[in-house]
């Protein structure tokens, strides 16, 4: 009430300083024609000092002498005039309290009275204008319900008075200091309805209290939010509140801080943060201010320790404001407000919620590219701290009890490390914060995950402290892996054998001096051998041979196995037997573990290795006469392994020859004779070779199919794959072709090449076959995979997305030179337009790839593009009821708007052309040359000048 009663006065200081002034004649004052023509006063001149007695006695023979009744009434006017000054002056100087506008009082109301009796109004001495006097001098004089009386006779007999405006505001200004809030509101509202801009606002603001007195928030907070409009209505949006409040000066900006003040207090009386936006509904539109009638609730309810009303202000902001720049801040306060409330069970998840809003993965951080404020920032380093730690030790308080709770909050505290470690790459604490996230995910079971951060923790931050164990516990992890890929369909062992390999040779080569080095070095010698990667077990197994200090006898018998059995797959048949010898010797004492060979069977591969060493030999001298033995072999010992190998063995030397008509007999036969022989599982491939040199295509590719049915090696099965649809394609079985090509297209991503070249089969295949659904699925699926490639991407692959690109963007380029601009022209300028702009969008889609074939192309139709709006433009059909005025207007007006794309059209061409400097000139530099011939034919058609006719009438 007392900020009430300050404002009142401030109001009213403002309106006694700036009415009841001085008027001339009209009440009015006189305009600037009125002044004399400028001229320098005399310098040597003195002004003579005027007396006001000598005036009045001046007007008071005057008045004696004076009959006519005007001329008197305006010497009356000037004399109560003199009185009212001298009676001003006698106030200032008092120094008591008594009466002093009698005489002005008693001498205006005798003009009334004269006039209320029938003498007619002299010039310029109207009854509104006595009235407006009389109830300034009662005023002055502190007579204020006479003066009250004086002003409702004005408005009353005077609705369209000068006056009218303060003698309202004056009347509002009674009846709310008499608690008569509805006639101060009617009174308030005739001034902000009125002509009078400098009361306008006050009455405003004074309505607004009118109704916030009367118990009507909803209108009061109507009238507030004007005088806030009128007050910050050059700030555009929230961010330049602040600098209007600083250029409107210190009493407007206190003006607003009320304004804000009362408003808060209508708001908290009716539904709180939903009145604003009710409000905001009810105003037209949100405005810049919104943001601190939010802030100014929040705050009313904190003051009064209404903190859950204030923290679901703050969140009503936030919710309706998710993209503004307050509602970081706005969420920061509402956990603020729990803190100061003590509300502990809810400050957990508003902390959540603040990261989840505002996290490295939110749309705010996203569509600020991580620019956001310090602050926030701040809050976000603490708040995923505290919400990872408090998760951890829960899940850890779980896990004796309940497991699958457990690793629930186990999952829910790497999501807040994984955070962290994302939106703080930097920190000083980020290799701590993986190493907690690799635990978390090993114990939430995702083992992948936790596999990819050990790795960085041991190999991306080389940490010293847990780099070590990061690196042992991203070995055993692929282990547990590989087990649980044998149940799952997708069958991922090789790829889980590999990532251990690859982190065992990691390990033993950046922590060489821990114990586990060379144990986890031997099983990865062993792991390459199981995978048929001889070269590298090799390697690796000769490594643990030399390791110093020497590994124990175990390590050594298991490598010296590997090196033996890699040596003899390499065919360094010496090399393995000496190999082969080594394990003979360890295994009395260490060949007793399961699955150690047994001595018999390592003599046979002693006994192999001699024996490739002799085949060797005799392949080096006469082969033909080798082949015939090998074959004589079959024939005499049939039932024996080694015939078998005998035959195989024939066919491979057959195959050297390139015989491959005796070849594929021979193979035929082995078939036939050793269906269960391992070998023949190997017959595939080589009737592969045999058959692609006899140019029988099918019958390869149906090898190749075998092939990638039966072989348990991915790559083999790939490259079986593809290779058939190839042959399938050469033999002309497009069916079988287009299979193989899909098949392999799905099922393979990897190598990206072979993909897309797959894919770009199928478009061609499904061109053939006029399957033109199909042909478009597989261009746009080229475009997809390209762009999912990441750093795979290749100059093929960018050419075939580009390419497939080109093409899909075709019927939009197509559409947009279809649709003609007829009448009514908005409407079909609006589909014009919408085509322009996807067939655009396809056009600079194609310019990202940077291909210069398509790039060249794809200018030259966006500058089409703009040519072709231009010219529909002045070809558009013109509205029948043009008279030839209007026409022509009509005409200068499409001109005006096709001219810009016209401009904009010749701009990229010109772009176009200039690649030619550059030494690309090819199709799409040519038709653009062939473009700007005809839009600037002076310059680029200087052989032949073309003039374009148009048939329209103007």
């Amino acid at each position: 009430m007392k900020r009430l009663i300050l404002v009142l006065a401030i109001a009213a200081a403002q309106l006694q300083g700036c009415s009841y002034v001085g008027l001339g004649d009209d009440g009015r004052g006189k305009t600037l024609a009125d002044l004399p023509e400028a001229t320098l006063p005399d310098a040597k001149a003195k002004v003579a000092v005027v007396d006001m007695a000598r005036i009045e006695q001046s007007y008071q023979r005057a008045l004696a002498v004076a009959e006519d009744p005007k001329l008197r009434q305006q010497i009356l006017v000037r004399l109560a005039d003199l009185e009212m000054t001298r009676s001003e002056k006698a106030q200032l100087d008092a120094t008591d309290m008594r009466r002093f506008y009698d005489k002005p009082v008693a001498m205006y109301r005798e003009l009334l009275q004269s006039q209320a009796e029938g003498t007619a109004p002299a010039n310029g001495i109207a009854a509104d204008q006595l009235r407006y006097k009389l109830a300034k001098a009662l005023s002055l004089d502190g007579r204020n319900d006479e003066a009250a009386q004086v002003l409702d006779q004005l408005a009353e007999t005077a609705p369209d008075s000068g006056f009218i405006a303060e003698t309202q505001f004056r009347r509002a200004e009674k009846s709310f200091a008499d608690g008569d809030y509805a006639a101060a509101e009617r009174n308030y509202a005739a001034v902000v309805n009125g002509s009078n801009p400098e009361l306008k606002q006050n009455a405003l603001y004074m309505r607004g209290w009118s109704q916030f007195k009367r118990g009507d928030y909803d209108l009061a907070l109507l009238s507030f939010a004007q005088v806030l409009d009128q007050l910050l209505g050059n700030a555009a949006n929230p961010e330049e509140v602040d600098a209007v409040l600083g250029d409107i000066g210190p009493s407007k900006a206190n003006l607003v801080k009320d304004t804000l003040r009362v408003m808060g207090l209508s708001l908290s009386y009716l539904d709180g943060a939903k009145s604003i936006v009710n409000l905001q509904t009810e105003l037209g539109g949100r405005r810049a201010y919104e943001y601190m009638l939010y802030q100014q609730l929040g705050q009313l309810y904190l003051e009064q320790k209404r903190y859950t009303d204030s923290a679901e202000t703050y969140q009503h902001f936030v919710q309706h404001n998710p993209d503004s720049d307050f509602a970081p801040s706005f969420s920061i306060k509402v956990i603020d407000v729990y803190q100061e409330g003590n509300f502990p069970s809810l400050i957990l998840p508003a902390k959540q919620d603040f990261v989840e809003r505002y996290g490295i993965s939110s749309f705010y951080w996203t569509s600020r590219k991580g620019v956001i404020g310090n602050n926030s920032l701040a809050y976000l380093h603490q708040s995923l701290q505290e919400l990872a730690q408090y998760e951890h030790a829960q899940a850890q308080s779980l896990k004796a009890k309940n497991n699958s709770e457990a690793m629930r909050a186990f999952a829910r505290a790497a999501k807040w490390y994984r955070e962290f470690v994302q939106t703080f790459a930097k920190d000083a604490q980020v290799a701590e914060m993986t190493f907690l996230l690799a635990e978390c995910l090993n114990e939430a079971g995702d083992l992948p995950a936790a596999m990819d951060a050990y790795e960085q923790v041991a190999y991306g931050y080389m940490d010293k402290l847990r780099g070590a164990d990061a690196g042992y516990a991203a070995i055993l992890l692929p282990q547990q892996l590989i087990q649980s890929a044998r149940s799952l369909p997708d069958n991922r062992q090789d790829e889980w054998q590999r990532r251990k390999i690859q982190n065992a040779l990691n390990f033993a080569d950046v922590y060489k001096t821990d114990p586990r080095a060379v144990v986890v070095l031997a099983e990865a010698a062993n792991d390459l051998l199981q995978q048929n990667n001889y070269e590298e077990a090799k390697t690796i197994a000769e490594r643990v041979i030399q390791w110093q200090p020497a590994a124990e006898g175990s390590l050594l018998f298991s490598s010296w196995l590997i090196l033996g059995h890699s040596r003899f797959e390499t065919k360094e048949y010496a090399a393995a037997e000496q190999a082969y010898m080594q394990v003979l010797n360890l295994l009395p004492a260490f060949g007793k573990k399961p699955g150690a060979p047994s001595v018999q069977q390592v003599q046979e591969r002693i006994a192999a290795s001699i024996y490739q060493q002799a085949e060797a030999s005799l392949t080096f001298g006469d082969k033909d006469t080798a082949i015939a033995q090998l074959m004589r072999i079959t024939q005499v010992t049939p039932n024996t392994e080694i015939a078998a190998k005998a035959q195989y063995d024939a066919g491979v030397y057959l195959i050297e020859q390139e015989k491959w008509a005796q070849a594929e007999n021979v193979y035929l036969g082995f078939r036939k004779k050793y269906p269960a022989n391992a070998l023949t599982a190997t017959l595939p491939a080589k009737m592969v070779l045999i058959y692609q040199n006899q140019n029988k295509w099918q019958q390869a590719a149906d090898e190749l199919v075998v092939m990638e049915r039966t072989s348990s090696d991915p790559d083999v099965k790939r490259q079986s794959l593809y290779m058939g649809a190839e042959l399938y394609e050469k033999s002309g079985k497009r069916a079988q072709a287009i299979e193989q090509y899909r098949r392999y297209a799905t099922e393979y991503p990897r190598p990206l090449a072979n993909n897309l070249e797959a894919q770009f089969k199928l478009t061609e295949l499904y061109k053939a076959s006029g399957e033109r659904d199909k042909r478009l699925y597989w261009l746009q699926n080229i475009i997809n995979t390209h762009q999912r490639a990441g750093a795979a991407k290749t100059d093929r692959s960018t050419y075939l997305a580009a390419s497939a690109q080109a093409e899909l963007a075709q019927p939009a380029y197509d559409e947009f030179t279809r649709i003609p601009l007829t009448l009514p022209l908005k409407n079909s300028l609006q589909r014009k337009r919408a085509a322009l702009e996807k067939a655009l969008k396809a056009q600079e889609q194609i310019l990202s790839y940077g291909v210069a074939e398509f790039t060249t192309e794809a200018s030259f139709k966006i500058g089409e593009i703009y040519a072709q709006l231009s010219r529909d433009l002045m070809a558009s059909q013109r509205p029948k009821e043009l008279d030839e005025l209007a026409l022509e207007q009509y005409e200068i007006l499409l001109e005006e708007q096709a001219y810009p794309f016209e401009e904009k059209a010749i701009e990229i061409h010109q772009a176009n052309i200039q690649r030619s400097w550059k030494g690309t000139y090819d199709a799409g530099v040519k038709r653009s040359f062939d473009a700007l011939a005809k839009l600037l034919p002076a310059r680029y058609n200087k052989p032949e000048t073309r003039v374009e006719v148009s048939n329209d009438i103007h």
